[in-house]
C-alpha cells in the first residue's frame, strides 16, 4: 500500500514538472520569445528604429483562428549608438509574424514617428488605403508613437533649422521671406507657402502650388479655377478642382467641358485628382473622371457636356422662380414718349406693349417696357425686363390671354439670344432655358446648334417652340436648314426637345 502511494505521489511529481515545464516553455514562446524583424535608420544614420517580436503569434489556449489574439511586438529607438526609447506594442495582425507593412518611420529633425498599422483578416487592397495597393496588404492604424531626440520634450526649432529643413525638403526651390505671426514663409516657382514650428516643421506648400496652378488655369481660361481641400479617411489631403460654370447661355456647355477637358490634360497628373466639382454651394456636384481617364479626350468631353447639362437644368429649375410684380405703374419720363421701339406687340384693344432701347453701353441697348395709345407711349410696364441683361430685342409676343408672354434678346454681337418669359402680361419676367439638342460635330462632340429663340405659339394645349441657329449657324439635315422644335408642358417655364423642323436659313 506504501509502495503505491509512493508511486503515485512521484507520478504526480513529474507530471507537476512535465507541467511547469511547458507552461514555462509556453510562457517564454508566446510572452519572452524576442525575435528581430526590422531596422530603420535615419538618412544620416544617427537614428535607428528596431522592430522586435515578442513571442510567437497564435500560440494560445484561448485563440480562435480570428482576430482575438493580438500580435505582440517591441520598438526601439536609439540616437547616436545609446538607447532612447523602449516601447511595447500590440497589433491584430491575423495571428502571424510582425511585417514591415505593420508601421511606418518618419525622421525629423526634433524625433521620429512610429506609426503602428493593424493588419485585418482580408488582405486584399482596397479604397481603405491607397498607398497600400501595391504591396496587396489593407492597412487599419493602432497608434503611433513619437519619440523625441530631448528627453525634455519638444521645444521647437531655431529659425536656422527651419530655413535649413525646408530648403532641403525642396531641393534648394525654396528660398526664405519673412516671419510672420509664428510661421515662416518661403518662395517657390512663383508662388508663396509656409512652414510652423512645430515637431513635423509642418508646411503648406501642397495647398499653396496646388492654388498657384489653379490660378494660372484660370488665367489662361478666364474661368475661376479652385482646388477644394478634403481629408480622407486616413487623414491624407485629397484635392478636387472646382470649375467656374459661366451658366445657361448658349454655347457655355461646350467652353465648360473643353475647360475641363484642358484641366485633366494638364493637371490631373500632377494634382492626382479623380473627380470634377462645379457649382455653388448647396448646388455642388461633381462628375467622376475615372472611368474616362484611359479613354481619348472626345469621351472625356462628351460625357462632361451631358453632365452639366443635365445638372444645370436641374439647378435652373429650382433658381428661376418669377419676380414679384410691382405694385404700380411707374412714372414715366417725357423724353421716353418719343423712342422707336426695336419691337412691339399689339394687343386686342389697340394699345401697344413696346420694347424701347433707353440705355446703350458697349454696343448693347438696355431696354424698357412701355404701354402706347394712339402711336405714343405713355406709361412704364417695366423698368428692366431683361434683368439687367444687355443686347438687341428681337420680339415680343403673347398667348391669346395676354398675360403670358416671351420676349427674345439677341446677345454676342446679334449671334445667340436669352428667352424671356413673363405671366403677368410684362409687369414682371423670368429668364427661361431650353435644353440642348445634343447634336455631333463632324469631330463627334456634342454641341447644341440652337441658340436663337424664333417664336412661341401654342398648340393642342401645349406650347411649342422654334429655335433658329443664328447668324452663324451651320447645322443642316438631309441637306436641310432645319430649326430646333421645343414643347412645353407648364405654360413655357421648362422645355422638351422633341426634334427638328425644316425652316429658312436667315443668313441668305
Amino acid at each position: 500500500m506504501k509502495d503505491n502511494v509512493k508511486n503515485m505521489i512521484m507520478l504526480a511529481g513529474i507530471a507537476l514538472m512535465v507541467f511547469l515545464s511547458f507552461h514555462i516553455w509556453f510562457r517564454y514562446e508566446t510572452d519572452y520569445k524576442i525575435m528581430f524583424i526590422e531596422r530603420v535608420e535615419s538618412q544620416d544614420g544617427r537614428t535607428a528604429v528596431i522592430f522586435q517580436m515578442r513571442g510567437e503569434p497564435g500560440k494560445s489556449f484561448f485563440a480562435d483562428g480570428g482576430q482575438t489574439e493580438p500580435t505582440k511586438g517591441r520598438v526601439i529607438v536609439k540616437r547616436d549608438g545609446e538607447e532612447i526609447r523602449t516601447e511595447d506594442f500590440s497589433v491584430l495582425n491575423n495571428e502571424v509574424a510582425l511585417r514591415e507593412e505593420n508601421w511606418d518611420v518618419e525622421f525629423y529633425s526634433a524625433g521620429v514617428e512610429i506609426a503602428l498599422y493593424h493588419i485585418p483578416l482580408s488582405e486584399t487592397a482596397g479604397e481603405e488605403d491607397p498607398e497600400n495597393r501595391e504591396s496587396g496588404v489593407v492597412r487599419e492604424e493602432a497608434e503611433r508613437i513619437r519619440v523625441c531626440y530631448d528627453n525634455a520634450g519638444f521645444s521647437g526649432y531655431s529659425e536656422e533649422e527651419i530655413i535649413s529643413e525646408i530648403t532641403a525638403r525642396y531641393d534648394g526651390r525654396a528660398s526664405y521671406l519673412r516671419t510672420e505671426n509664428g510661421r515662416y514663409y518661403f518662395q517657390a516657382d512663383g508662388f508663396e507657402f509656409s512652414a510652423a514650428d512645430d515637431f513635423y516643421m509642418s508646411d503648406d506648400y501642397e495647398e499653396a502650388y496646388f492654388g498657384f496652378l489653379a490660378r494660372e488655369f484660370s488665367y489662361d481660361h478666364n474661368r475661376i479655377t479652385e482646388f477644394e481641400k478634403e481629408l480622407n479617411e486616413q487623414g491624407q489631403a485629397v484635392y478636387t478642382p472646382v470649375v467656374g460654370f459661366h451658366g445657361r447661355q448658349a454655347g457655355e456647355a461646350e467652353a465648360f467641358s473643353n475647360a475641363c477637358c484642358d484641366l485633366v490634360e494638364e493637371l490631373q497628373e500632377i494634382v492626382g485628382f479623380d473627380r470634377i466639382g462645379y457649382f455653388e454651394g448647396e448646388e455642388r456636384c461633381y462628375f467622376d473622371l475615372a472611368p474616362y481617364l484611359e479613354g481619348g479626350r472626345m469621351e472625356l468631353y462628351n460625357a462632361l457636356y451631358l453632365a452639366i447639362e443635365e445638372d444645370s437644368m436641374e439647378v435652373w429649375k429650382n433658381e428661376n422662380e418669377p419676380e414679384k410684380a410691382p405694385e404700380a405703374e411707374e412714372e414715366m419720363p417725357e423724353v421716353w414718349k418719343n423712342y422707336d421701339a426695336d419691337c412691339f406687340y399689339t394687343k386686342k384693344d389697340g394699345t401697344q406693349l413696346r420694347m424701347v432701347g433707353v440705355d446703350r453701353a458697349a454696343g448693347s441697348s438696355f431696354y424698357v417696357l412701355l404701354e402706347a395709345k394712339n402711336g405714343v407711349s405713355v406709361s412704364v410696364v417695366n423698368r428692366d425686363p431683361y434683368l439687367g441683361h444687355g443686347g438687341g430685342a428681337m420680339w415680343i409676343d403673347f398667348l391669346e390671354d395676354e398675360k403670358i408672354g416671351f420676349s427674345c434678346l439677341s446677345y454676342s454681337g446679334g449671334n445667340l439670344g436669352s428667352l424671356y418669359r413673363t405671366q403677368d402680361g410684362g409687369k414682371s419676367f423670368e429668364e427661361i432655358t431650353w435644353p440642348s439638342a445634343n447634336r455631333k460635330l463632324p469631330d463627334g462632340s456634342l454641341y447644341n446648334p440652337f441658340v436663337m429663340p424664333d417664336r412661341v405659339w401654342e398648340e393642342e394645349g401645349k406650347l411649342k417652340m422654334l429655335v433658329g441657329q443664328g447668324p452663324n449657324g451651320d447645322y443642316y439635315e438631309d441637306s436641310v436648314w432645319v430649326y430646333g422644335l421645343y414643347e412645353s408642358e407648364d405654360m413655357g417655364r421648362n422645355w422638351s426637345y422633341i426634334g427638328t423642323k425644316e425652316g429658312k436659313d436667315t443668313r441668305e
